[in-house]
């Protein structure tokens, strides 16, 4: 069999442990990128032991921990002094998002910066990147807390609504009331979505996870790599009904269609991209979709989650040089290190949570 592959989460540095779980549905392994000098978050550490997930901070021996620890201290005593800010001196500031001192300026200047012309402004530079890596990390890591918290409000409150609708048979006769805190349409990760997907390839670059088969869970993300590709192709996308319990066997074992799925992406990343190759995904598709009926229907009686996978692929390129080019950057001969290599695959996740069955 061959090597398995690895998809790659991008363009951020936290991952949440339900949507690495979510992944093992689709993937053996995945990837996720750190800043240097960053630890992974206890809830991870299990499937790190496993093998499934794969850390990679290619810059830890290069960015001096005690500089840029410093570094961070001095950017979140700033943030906490000028937190009940008036907004028209935050209107003033725009982009200088710190006070002028001599870290948190360089954070847009040097992720923009085509190169340095000193060993010490490339070490000012690699310090600001990082430093607005951990930052956005923290942001990240708040972010999915208070959604998490939300979400669980939403169920109870759903619980409770629906105890107060049922008669004494256990019917529900009137409508249940919508959620306490409404699904946001917009996606909060899209803020300074160009400055991460600079800094999140920084760090890509520096160590490419090989093949080229990229996945995020923001739809700002995928808008930003892919709305300005022409040549890009929609090819497979597949709905995943599951429960707690039915993802507890999961990792177990990989379900059915994951062998067959990896089969898959080895054709379509290391064959030329063709009508015949789509077609055999799209044969695939439907093959895994008959799968995926007969796992849900023996593994599960009933369930009120699903997920949706989506992938396109970028004919003949490889994920470097494509992320180097959304970014601005010059490309190199380095890119493209692996000659097998064709086409990238881009995987979008998404949730569902059908929280209204008896409306």
């Amino acid at each position: 069999m061959k090597s398995l592959l690895s998809a790659t989460y991008f363009p951020f540095t936290f991952i949440s442990p339900s949507l690495v779980e979510l992944m093992s549905l689709c993937f053996h392994r995945v990837v996720v990128y750190h800043p240097a000098h960053s630890r992974p978050q206890k809830a991870l550490l299990p499937w790190m032991e496993r093998g499934f997930l794969n850390v990679r901070s290619p810059f830890e021996k290069v960015i001096d921990k005690k500089t840029l620890e410093a570094a961070l201290a001095n950017s979140r005593g700033w943030g906490l002094l000028h937190q009940h800010a008036d907004m028209a001196y935050l209107k003033m500031v725009g982009n200088d998002i710190a006070p002028a001192g001599p870290e948190t300026p360089r954070i847009v200047s040097g992720i923009r910066a085509a190169g340095a012309k000193s060993s010490k402004e490339a070490e000012g530079r690699e310090l600001s990147i990082h430093l607005f890596l951990h930052l956005a990390r923290e942001f990240d890591e708040y972010s999915s807390e208070l959604t998490d918290q939300m979400n669980r409000l939403n169920e109870q409150y759903q619980v409770l609504q629906t105890s107060f609708c049922q008669d004494e048979a256990g019917q529900v006769h009137d409508p249940i009331p919508r959620e306490l805190f409404p699904v946001r349409e917009k996606d909060p990760r899209g803020f300074m979505i160009e400055k991460r997907m600079a800094a999140w390839n920084h760090l890509f670059q520096k160590d490419p996870a090989g093949p080229s088969l990229l996945f995020t869970d923001s739809r700002s993300a995928l808008a930003y790599l892919l709305d300005e590709v022409d040549e890009k192709v929609e090819v497979l996308k597949l709905n995943i009904p599951y429960t707690q319990a039915a993802l507890t066997e999961v990792l177990k074992k990989h379900p059915p269609w994951a062998d067959h799925l990896q089969e898959t992406f080895n054709a379509v990343l290391t064959m030329p991209w063709n009508r015949t190759l789509q077609e055999r995904v799209l044969k695939t598709g439907r093959e895994i979709e008959v799968e995926i009926d007969r796992w849900s229907g023996s593994t599960m009686k009933s369930h009120d989650s699903g997920v949706s996978f989506r992938w396109y692929v970028v004919p003949h390129q490889a994920a470097p040089s494509l992320l180097n080019r959304r970014c601005g950057v010059d490309s190199t001969d380095k890119e493209d290190h692996d000659a097998r290599v064709k086409n990238t695959l881009i995987t979008t996740i998404t949730k569902i949570t059908n929280h209204h069955k008896n409306t």
